[in-house]
């Protein structure tokens, strides 16, 4: 490698960073959310054995890419990446055109040959546009990926129009608190809102979905289980377009956004294609699962701590704590987000800690007025419901492998996820590289682990780790926010 080279190398990645980042690491955090989004491909996200083995693989790079991104590889290995992430992108656009996207619960006519060759005209552009992308191309270099968010936006709506009335409580859930939420009536009290079991879950044969004496009369005795964030996205949604998950489309499509430029260069680009993309992606928008909300609170942070919005930080992180329930992991790894952060700084310590007392500040705003309302309601149904949530033997866990290969008294050992967290938690806070990229690694490795070892693991929460990694991939070499001036 020349001086010259080195020098636009140094410049490129910014004046504090003395070394570049470890191509190891990127390519280790690129497989892992390749073998994630095809792990949660096979049979809608459920348990299969080779489902199992693609998350130990992912487990395994995620641990890989922790632990090098601290390390230099000298030559970034450019070609090396490229290669990585247009095989990845390639197996996931193969895989989107082979299979219906949105599951087979839907009305039958919508599934007819020209709803299936719009689906795939729209996808072979966004194809062409990733493909123009790997290039060179002057008059394609600005305009390729606004173009590739745009056919990702109409491809979001599309999946809305082709599964009409998904046969799933998510959807039921968001459309009825939000119907609550606009007439006036409490969605978290049972009493104003009175949810049925769609799945009739307490008939015999029935899968248990929910807790013991969590439903009677063949109707749920709670209200609305997700954070008041999900529910005003959910509520923008109805009023955009009688359908929650308009709102989540927008919020998938501004993920990619806020991936993509978070940093310039053609990489941060193609993570975003990477999760935009991922082979569960339609599937995940169809069900109506809220994850594609909490996604977006991520790169939205991470593209604040990126360019140095500090003002802006606070809110995007209060969001993101505030928009699910097992998000309160990601406090004692928010350190990383703090530029150049140092534990023997007073300095670091002082904007950590404003940075935390102004995202409380924000998640309180949104989420006190709706607790106040009737906060016994609010918490039965946001954490006590959790809490008794039954094991799950379709769930994509370790717990279920041990189950039906070992011995099925492991199903019992709920408790196994947290306490696998600790390893996770300390391994990330002593190898993650300090800035945005750790941060994104640590939670990518963090809750993994958690959802790979729980009583329920399916394939929105394995999604959100996909994002996690899409940014990771991104920002790994962002050991402060000084490289993002450009």
């Amino acid at each position: 490698m020349s001086r010259s080279t080195t020098a636009i190398s140094a410049t490129q990645f910014g004046a504090h960073s003395e070394r570049p980042p470890s191509a190891v690491s990127m390519i280790a955090a690129i497989i892992a959310a390749t073998a994630i989004g095809f792990a949660i491909h096979q049979h809608g996200g459920e348990y299969t054995s080779g489902a199992i083995a693609l998350i130990t693989v992912a487990l395994v790079a995620s641990v890989v890419a922790i632990i090098q991104s601290k390390n230099s590889s000298g030559d970034r290995s450019d070609g090396w990446i490229n290669l990585t992430i247009g095989a990845a992108l390639a197996l996931q656009l193969i895989a989107l055109f082979i299979l219906w996207p949105v599951g087979d619960d839907h009305s039958q006519a919508h599934r007819n040959l020209a709803n299936h060759a719009l689906y795939r005209s729209l996808l072979a552009m966004a194809a062409m546009c990733i493909l123009i992308g790997f290039t060179d191309v002057k008059w394609a270099r600005h305009w390729w990926f606004p173009a590739l968010l745009f056919l990702h936006l109409i491809l979001g709506f599309w999946t809305v129009r082709a599964s009409p009335d998904p046969h799933i409580d998510v959807w039921m859930f968001q459309q009825e608190g939000a119907k609550a939420l606009l007439t006036g009536h409490n969605p978290y009290d049972a009493g104003a809102v009175n949810f049925p079991d769609i799945y009739h879950s307490t008939l015999p044969g029935k899968q248990h979905v929910y807790g013991d004496g969590l439903v009677e009369n063949d109707r749920l005795k709670f209200g609305f289980p997700y954070p008041p964030v999900s529910l005003f996205c959910s509520t923008l949604g109805v009023l955009l377009g009688h359908d929650t998950r308009y709102a989540q489309a927008i919020a998938l499509t501004l993920a990619g956004l806020f991936i993509g430029f978070a940093r310039p260069g053609r990489l941060p680009k193609l993570a975003a294609a990477l999760l935009m993309f991922t082979p569960t992606v339609w599937f995940i928008l169809g069900r109506a699962w809220t994850e594609p909300f909490v996604v977006m609170f991520l790169a939205a942070t991470l593209f604040c701590a990126c360019r140095k919005l500090r003002w802006a930080l606070p809110v995007a992180l209060g969001l993101l704590l505030a928009s699910k329930q097992y998000l309160a992991f990601a406090v004692p790894l928010s350190f990383l987000l703090i530029d150049d952060f140092s534990w023997r700084s007073i300095r670091s310590w002082r904007q950590w800690i404003t940075t935390l007392c102004g995202a409380a500040i924000v998640a309180g705003i949104v989420t006190l007025p709706l607790a106040a309302w009737n906060f016994r309601a609010f918490w039965f149904s946001t954490v006590t419901v959790q809490k008794w949530a039954p094991f799950r033997w379709d769930a994509l866990s370790y717990l279920v492998w041990a189950g039906f290969h070992i011995d099925s008294k492991y199903t019992a050992w709920s408790w196994l996820a947290f306490v696998m967290v600790v390893p996770a938690m300390l391994l990330s806070l002593w190898k993650a590289r300090r800035g945005p990229g750790g941060f994104a690694l640590a939670m990518s490795l963090v809750y993994l682990v958690f959802i790979a070892f729980n009583k329920q693991a399916f394939c929105n929460y394995y999604f959100f780790v996909i994002g996690c990694l899409c940014c990771a991939i991104v920002l790994i070499g962002t050991p402060t926010n000084a490289e993002c001036d450009s």
